[in-house]
């Protein structure tokens, strides 16, 4: 263990770190009184008259805090014994390391007298809880007291057999672990350490700028309050995944790619189709390498935290029975738990949770980083002849939840969807609907056309009076190539039904290619596949599209009597190529 590399926080708070500089109530602490000399001498008098604490002496004086315990502010000090620790051990460690994993891990503020039956949780002074207890016989984070109640005018010592161990929290632990460093640097990115003046003591002013006597440096990290984890609090409970620096690697080459911006992307900008001298494109330029870069660690940090209290995850620690599922602390919900778990090389207990460092991510890259999208039209179409969002007809439509449970997921309820329908004898309506989040990999495409009819088991639930006829629709994607110019690619039924290579792009779209649903029930139809040669997700409100039309002829009364112009979709659906040949060998 890298116990050595710690550095050393001065302050714990709201979030991460906060450590007062004084007590509202120092100044009301009861020294016990005692007829012995020492009670008339100082903690630091006593300790450094003591033959027997002149290891422990020693590593105040090295850190300065003998001068802390020589003034009137009140401590209780748990002193441990020579020959009952191994004082050569902390030659290594830094004075401000020293000074919070062993000196401050053996004093608290105010007196804590051992009498009676005591049963206490003791806050030592770098925020660490330990039981002290006894009737009669007393120990102290189970190491016995061989002397309780040493009197001194500032305070009581009772002298210990042993040190006290000092379990890091995960967030301390984050800068002391062995082969984490990626990780580390990580987290350190979103570092940042301010001055407290609202709780520091003021000093003189100097050359025009203040100074304080009492410092109090207040540290913070973005990171881990948009993770929703409070790694510093010992009072939480927490299981991280530490990847290592292997795994960290690992992990970061799988992503990577996933993320390939260009620096300048061009998508159509269907939201102002229809205004005058609008081009109709919108461009967006980036920093493409540091985009990529701090999107794919974002990604890796992104579910390593577990809270212990979430019911998901309980039996991580032994609490409830075992779940098929864990949760993260982003709400991340993970169907392989235990794929996870075993790639665990060292599992660290600290005080306020576990570390398990792993030699690799074994997450299911669609939970994680690779989502399926399953997109709602209804909340990302626009038309394409006028300035209006929804300025076709439409009507939204409740789909009744028996349905759209079986269609998505059992949590599915009160779905809607968007019914679009001409408003003219020789109307046709098309839409583009924005997909948003796409990243630069190969999706599987499906287009969830709903009957016009829905009904409840009893008859008792109509949406819409029965037409019969089924839809026919051409899909065209808009997208940036990895030149920064916008293409179109067609998916075509003719090539899927022809056995044609399915990155056969058509140069027209007509009744050939376009895909016919059956009306008779929820149709998930297949379109076909497609890779994306440049990523989106990032980019905020630039995203490609898919362009949905209809090819019959107005004029042709068999046209007309066969197909609907109404387009009735619940979802455009693209899922991971890698998600699915998985699913197909399950």
């Amino acid at each position: 263990m890298k116990w050595n590399r710690y550095i050393g926080f001065s302050v714990l708070t709201a979030g991460l770190i906060a450590v007062a500089s004084c007590s509202d109530f120092s100044d009301y602490n009861d020294v016990p009184v005692d007829e012995l000399a020492t009670g008339n001498q100082t903690l630091w008098e006593n300790i450094s008259q003591n033959p027997q604490l002149s290891d422990f002496a020693a590593l105040l004086k090295r850190t300065g805090f003998d001068v802390e315990l020589s003034n009137t502010r009140s401590y209780t000090v748990w002193a441990p014994l020579n020959n009952t620790f191994d004082a050569g051990a902390f030659a290594s460690l830094s004075d401000s390391a020293l000074l919070q994993q062993f000196v401050k891990n053996h004093v608290a503020e105010y007196s804590h007298v051992a009498s009676g039956r005591v049963n206490e949780r003791i806050h030592t002074l770098n925020k660490k809880s330990y039981t002290f207890e006894g009737n009669g016989t007393y120990s102290f984070a189970d190491k016995t007291i061989s002397k309780p109640n040493v009197p001194s005018n500032n305070g009581v010592m009772h002298l210990l057999d042993g040190q006290v161990r000092f379990y890091p929290n995960l967030y301390e632990y984050l800068s002391m672990g062995d082969n984490i460093e990626l990780l580390s640097a990580q987290f350190m990115r979103y570092e940042l350490s301010t001055l407290d003046t609202k709780n520091s003591v003021k000093g003189p002013v100097v050359g025009g700028m203040q100074t304080y006597i009492d410092s109090v440096i207040v540290t913070t990290n973005t990171l881990t309050r948009s993770l929703n984890a409070s790694l510093a609090n010992e009072d939480s409970s927490y299981t991280f995944l530490m990847p290592t620096d292997k795994a960290f690697m690992a992990m970061y080459n799988k992503v990577k790619p996933l993320f390939n911006f260009i620096s300048k992307t061009t998508v159509q900008d269907v939201e102002n189709f229809g205004k005058a001298n609008d081009s109709q494109t919108k461009s967006v330029t980036v920093d493409a390498a540091y985009l990529s870069d701090s999107l794919t660690r974002r990604v890796i940090t992104a579910d390593l935290i577990y809270s212990n209290n979430d019911a998901y995850n309980q039996w991580l620690v032994g609490n409830g029975p075992e779940t098929d599922t864990l949760r993260s602390t982003t709400r991340g919900k993970f169907s392989n738990p235990h794929d996870i778990l075993d790639q665990t090389v060292e599992r660290v207990e600290l005080s306020n949770g576990y570390a398990h460092i792993v030699d690799s991510l074994a997450f299911l890259p669609w939970e994680t980083y690779n989502f399926k999208r399953d997109i709602n039209p209804l909340y990302y179409a626009y038309s394409s002849n006028s300035k209006d969002r929804f300025s076709y007809s439409t009507r939204t439509v409740r789909v009744p939840d028996s349905v759209s449970q079986k269609m998505f997921d059992p949590q599915v309820t009160n779905f809607r969807y968007m019914w679009m329908y001409p408003t003219s004898d020789y109307a046709k309506p098309e839409v583009y609907i924005e997909l948003p989040g796409v990243l630069s990999t190969t999706y599987k495409f499906y287009c969830v056309f709903l009957p016009d009819t829905f009904k409840m088991s009893d008859d008792s639930y109509v949406v819409l009076g029965s037409d019969g006829r089924p839809n026919i629709l051409n899909f065209q994607l808009s997208y940036c190539n990895a030149k920064g110019n916008l293409a179109t690619y067609s998916f075509s039924s003719k090539f899927l039904n022809s056995g044609v290579a399915k990155d056969e792009n058509p140069s027209k779209v007509d009744k050939t290619t376009a895909f016919i649903n059956d009306t008779t029930k929820v149709d998930t139809v297949y379109l076909g596949q497609f890779t994306f040669p440049v990523a989106y997700n990032g980019l905020g409100d630039y995203s490609p599209n898919i362009h949905i039309s209809n090819p019959i002829g107005v004029f042709n009364a068999n046209d007309m009597r066969t197909y609907t112009r109404d387009i009735r979709i619940a979802a455009i659906i693209m899922k991971p190529v890698e998600m699915e040949e998985y699913e197909e060998k399950q």
